[in-house]
């Protein structure tokens, strides 16, 4: 049965397929999109770039590209291992399915286009790209949760059994909670031993409470008129440091400041909150991406090696659609340099 000392030789070998930062440089200088595609078709994206072009052009054909071949370098990962290792990396596979199920519910929910939806997408894990286009097509957040069930997903269950809420108070926190206590139970579950990679994987796990915790808290400082009761609706148990004690701290404009110190002495990765919620969520999701591709220097036997490398790959996805995005409306260069992450 292959175990993490194989797993991880074959995923080094991977690794030395990511474009380095000077690589990337050079693919930001390049004068247009359809320059940025000739060369994508001379790099490691070469068979997906190709295939892509046969069916889409431009933009479009780019963001197929990246998708298909996350996906394949995922499930290849996946195909490497078998038992309880299979286990952990098909759980860590998971958290893409859940940013990709929020994408969808929020796209029907404020009724965004199908191609706008599908942009932001990343298939990894449960959700190949047939199945995301199949559910991105769908006409309503109902539809989309009929979908994930004929797909036999884990998530279809949660959801389905939030939806009356949903219905009643149109509140899409309702179902993005569902989502993420239904995860974080049953990643916790399914890492509950003692082993290395359970751990590995269950800090992992915890740390995504937490930050979801904090965010959620955060927003919910505007709605003073909802109750504490009515706060802790949105609170997500299983985190290490997030207690809901700091969340309702966090959530009280008055005692906000003093919470964000008390999490920080705790180990929680934060300095300070700004106004602007967007910055801070996305300086947030910067700061545990390098955490997570910080394990690479970690347990050469273990899991570590995987989450890391899989935050790499997701991080130069990002990176080449931010990249390709440019190159369609015509950012600048250093605006873009400025957005780029872990470069």
């Amino acid at each position: 049965m292959p175990d993490f000392p194989y797993i991880n030789a074959r995923v080094r070998a991977m690794k030395s397929r990511l474009l380095d930062a000077g690589r990337l440089e050079e693919l930001l200088a390049l004068p247009s999109l359809d320059a940025l595609i000739q060369a994508l078709a001379n790099s490691p994206y070469a068979r997906e770039m190709q295939e892509a072009l046969t069916r889409y052009s431009g933009l479009r054909a780019v963001d197929a590209a990246l998708a298909q071949n996350f996906y394949r370098t995922t499930a290849k990962i996946l195909s490497f291992a078998d038992g309880k290792p299979k286990t952990l990396i098909g759980l860590i596979l998971m958290r893409w399915d859940l940013a990709n199920v929020r994408v969808l519910l929020r796209g029907k929910h404020f009724e965004y286009g199908e191609e706008r939806i599908l942009e932001n997408l990343l298939p990894a894990g449960g959700l190949s790209e047939p199945a995301l286009q199949e559910l991105a097509a769908a006409t309503s957040i109902p539809e989309v949760v009929s979908g994930l069930a004929g797909q036999d997903h884990p998530f279809a269950a949660a959801l389905a059994e939030a939806m009356k809420g949903y219905l009643e108070t149109k509140d899409l926190f309702l179902l993005e909670v569902a989502l993420d206590r239904f995860y974080g139970t049953y990643g916790l579950r399914l890492t509950a031993g003692r082993g290395h990679n359970e751990q590995v994987v269950r800090r992992l796990l915890q740390a995504d409470v937490d930050a979801t915790n904090v965010k959620t808290a955060l927003k919910l400082r505007h709605e003073v008129a909802l109750p504490t009761d009515g706060k802790l609706r949105f609170f997500i148990p299983g985190g290490a440091v997030v207690s809901e004690d700091h969340f309702l701290a966090l959530a009280d404009p008055a005692s906000m400041e003093r919470a964000v110190t008390a999490l920080r002495i705790a180990g929680f990765p934060v300095k300070t909150v700004s106004e602007d919620l967007v910055a801070f969520e996305r300086e947030l999701d910067e700061t545990m991406n390098r955490a997570q591709q910080e394990l690479y220097l970690g347990d050469p036997l273990g899991i570590d090696i995987v989450i890391a490398y899989l935050a790499m790959k997701s991080n130069e996805v990002a990176n080449l659609r931010l990249i390709a995005r440019s190159k369609a409306l015509g950012i600048p260069r250093d605006r873009v340099r400025k957005e780029m992450t872990g470069v």
